[in-house]
């Protein structure tokens, strides 16, 4: 992905971006962050350069992959990539654009659906000439290449491109930039509350997809992780994690997360689990007694918003198709004593019939906020203390954007 910025684009970012200073104030005097960065196309074409092709981009777990030779493809930001696991039980990410006449391994008559379960083989194989290519990305076969370039010569340049991979907790996270310094030391407060999680050993059920969704990825995280709007849009779905019950940390510079707790009623609570708002499934093992008793909603910006909770984690990837549109795919994990439950198919047909009136509920708040943004009467503030997250969310956007600009003189 190319991150070096058009003169043109540079501009028009940093003319949407002059206003911008009261931002990131604490929430008593924090302004939103202007209209134009949810709906400008030409921003989100800066974006693409300023964050999407330098930052970390979470694109899934480690156990949707679970054995060697598994293979998870998919498209980020028109990069066709495979996420795998090799032979080794290494976990790799590679471009797989045929380096042969480029066509994408898992396009054309090899296409697949977003929600289709893993591939497991030893190779990858272009449909269009056949040629093959080991897990590691080195050349096997090239059909009918004798006569020009002999497969013992081609294998000595010929590869598909790796992708940087960094495990975090279990989550798969990709950066096409090859100077991007480290992820962890970024996430050092999410490091900490997952530390008890076993992230990387729960199991995850099947992957949903939903395409063209009309709202800016921001707005997405935004609404994700503000509080205030659960007692109102999610009226008799959100009771056992009541907005009062939520708390705030501070935003520092350098952090790679933007996270909070909101309290259960009770440690026997759950969000979303059943009618009734109790557990029907096993906590996962090992939290502490703190984390037995809230929901901790976190999102590692662009891609990643996860929801915390003592039986369950839920993750959403976030990806963004322009400034007005993302795709959503959604993961949700349970620990293995919670899948071993007598009955838990059904437990947990009924836990998505619960959460679908709270994804539908939002779905139809962001489509609306979306349109909102699009006037010239749309506001900039004030906020409440419950959307503390907001100017949160806006310093860490603000010092990519910033750096940006002036990596090019902006």
């Amino acid at each position: 992905m190319d991150t070096v910025l058009d003169d043109k684009i540079r501009a028009r970012a940093a003319e949407i971006l002059l206003d911008v200073e009261r931002c990131t104030d604490p929430v008593q005097s924090a302004q939103l962050l202007p209209r134009q960065v949810y709906t400008s196309q030409d921003f989100f074409e800066f974006e693409k350069q300023a964050i999407f092709g330098r930052e970390w981009l979470c694109v899934a777990h480690v156990n949707e992959i679970p054995s060697p030779g598994d293979q998870l493809p998919m498209t980020i930001f028109d990069e066709p990539i495979v996420v795998l696991r090799d032979l080794s039980g290494e976990i790799r990410t590679l471009s797989t654009v045929c380096q042969h006449r480029g066509h994408p391994i898992f396009d054309g008559l090899n296409a697949r659906d977003a929600e289709a379960p893993c591939l497991n083989g030893t190779k990858l194989v272009c449909p269009y000439h056949n040629w093959a290519f080991g897990l590691d990305g080195k050349l096997v076969a090239a059909p009918q290449m004798t006569e020009t370039v002999p497969l013992k010569d081609l294998r000595r340049f010929v590869r598909l491109p790796a992708v940087r991979t960094e495990i975090f907790h279990g989550l798969v996270f990709v950066n096409f930039d090859p100077d991007a310094r480290p992820l962890a030391p970024t996430l050092a407060k999410l490091d900490a509350e997952l530390a008890t999680f076993g992230l990387d050993e729960l199991v995850p059920m099947p992957a949903s997809m939903r395409r063209d969704l009309p709202w800016n990825w921001k707005i997405h995280h935004d609404n994700a992780l503000e509080p205030y709007h659960t007692a109102f849009v999610h009226k008799g779905v959100h009771e056992s994690a009541p907005s009062r019950l939520a708390e705030f940390g501070e935003f520092e510079p350098g952090d790679g997360q933007i996270m909070h707790p909101t309290y259960l009623v009770s440690e026997e609570a759950s969000l979303g689990d059943a009618a009734d708002g109790r557990r029907r499934t096993p906590g996962i093992p090992g939290l502490t007694e703190e984390q037995r008793r809230r929901v901790m909603f976190a999102s590692v910006p662009p891609l990643i918003f996860g929801i915390f909770q003592p039986t369950f984690v839920s993750l959403s990837f976030v990806l963004p198709t322009s400034a007005r549109t993302i795709d959503l795919r959604r993961v949700n994990l349970y620990p293995k004593s919670a899948v071993e439950v007598p009955g838990f198919e059904e437990i947990y047909a009924e836990q998505l019939k619960r959460k679908a009136v709270a994804i539908e509920q939002d779905a139809v708040t962001t489509e609306a906020l979306q349109r909102g943004y699009e006037s010239r009467f749309a506001p900039r503030g004030p906020l409440a203390k419950l959307e503390t997250t907001i100017p949160q969310m806006n310093a860490w956007l603000l010092t990519r954007y910033q750096a940006a600009l002036g990596a090019t003189g902006g």
